[in-house]
């Protein structure tokens, strides 16, 4: 991930509404407080192995009040934090805070340097926040940053011969896949989009999820294929007629290490790719990736994905830094990743929490940097009774107008699902 970060800022950010005022002096004690009750201070990160070793926090915490639209500022506040890289040298808190005041309540977002954790134990430390900003003031004990060791763990070397004969096909098949242009390799530089569907619109995507006999992560990549397919049609070239998307997933499931006091980077993930006639069909395209998605997770192959990269990056570490820019999108032709998290049911915190208390956030929504990998992601994050999208994607790749309109074909696929599948 140090190799990635050398091209682009490897960072996420996560956004929780508190539901109470903003008083910055009392959320940059709560902030040093849960971090190093945690063991989150003093990383010391190198090529091998990472460690906090403790002591003080340092807080970097920007309050954005400057009476501008709450959504906008957040758009943009966010899209600073994923471009802006963190300096690993030595030792340092690997993260960062924005406050945005909305009314009596605010946004807590914290970016984060992604080469250390996934999604889930970061929802886990915002909640920490929350119920500590809302009176919460039990001790907390440090988490577990070691290596996760998963009860279900399936043989590491099964696994992995099995992603070892699937790589052939897999790059033969990236071989057919159009190609997105890119004005400049050279530019990492991320924009970004958010945007929210309705209860209405969640409704219809696990309505229609259940007809089809997919899961709404399969749907929502046939949305996001289908909302490519204008542009890689434009694209298209002789022997190159296949759309390929990424997906990243949570392995903490299927590894046996979700909930506890585990902090790490636990991912798995995998590629699809279909034919652009099959774009013409959402049901059937929802369907073709569905099997797409099963031949991957039956075998395990979608948590052997570290083979792959681990390999890529050892053939990485060979290359100048230009040759590493155009390694991803010459070999791995991604349109864009979906990463997707369900947050109907927010963490518990294992805290004394004081019957009057603000415990958990009322309203979650992620964005994360695009990488070398693949131009775009879309990060999907369903709370409540609605679902907060965001659009990060590599302005050399595409143009802000291309980006609104693959997002007005995806919610317009979204509100229109009854008709279209």
């Amino acid at each position: 991930m140090l190799l990635w970060d050398e091209m682009h800022a490897y960072n996420a950010v996560h956004i929780a509404r508190v539901p109470t005022p903003l008083e910055a002096v009392r959320l940059r004690a709560v902030l040093a407080k849960v971090l190093e009750e945690r063991g989150l201070t003093g990383l010391r990160i190198d090529a091998k192995a990472y460690e906090f070793r403790g002591g003080a926090a340092v807080i970097d915490l920007a309050v954005c009040d400057d009476g501008a639209d709450v959504r906008e500022t957040l758009r943009a506040e966010t899209e600073r934090q994923i471009n802006l890289r963190f300096d690993h040298a030595g030792e340092f808190t690997p993260f960062r805070f924005f406050a945005v005041p909305d009314g009596d309540s605010f946004w807590l977002g914290t970016a984060y340097f992604h080469a250390i954790a996934d999604a889930d134990p970061i929802v886990r430390l915002a909640c920490d926040f929350v119920a500590e900003y809302g009176g919460a003031t039990a001790k907390r004990g440090r988490l577990n940053c070691g290596p996760a060791r998963g009860r279900r763990a399936p043989s590491r070397l099964s696994m992995w011969l099995r992603k070892l004969f699937t790589l052939p096909a897999q790059f033969r098949g990236m071989r057919r896949a159009i190609r997105p242009g890119c004005t400049d390799s050279t530019d990492f530089a991320n924009a970004l989009e958010l945007f929210t569907l309705g209860s209405t619109e969640l409704a219809a995507l696990i309505t229609a999820g259940k007809r089809l006999d997919v899961t709404v992560n399969d749907l929502l990549l046939a949305l996001l294929m289908w909302s490519f397919a204008p542009l890689c049609e434009a694209a298209r070239r002789d022997g190159r007629d296949q759309i390929s998307l990424g997906c990243i997933v949570n392995a903490r499931r299927d590894l046996g290490t979700e909930g506890g006091d585990s902090f790490g980077l636990v991912l798995g993930g995998f590629s699809i790719a279909c034919g652009i006639a099959e774009t013409a069909d959402l049901s059937k395209l929802a369907r073709s990736i569905a099997a797409q998605t099963r031949r991957y997770k039956s075998g395990g192959l979608h948590l052997a994905n570290a083979l792959e990269m681990g390999l890529v990056l050892r053939l990485m570490s060979l290359f100048s830094t230009n040759q590493r820019r155009r390694f991803y999108p010459k070999n791995y032709p991604l349109w864009g990743g979906l990463t997707n998290m369900n947050l109907t049911k927010l963490p518990v915190n294992a805290v004394a929490v004081p019957p009057s208390a603000t415990v958990q956030p009322s309203d979650y929504l992620r964005a994360v940097s695009t990488g070398p990998v693949t131009p775009l992601v879309l990060s999907v994050t369903t709370f409540g009774k609605g679902v907060n999208l965001s659009m990060s994607y590599r302005t050399s790749v595409y143009s802000r107008e291309e980006i609104s309109a693959v997002r007005e074909r995806f919610t317009a696929a979204v509100r229109g699902l009854e008709v279209a599948v």
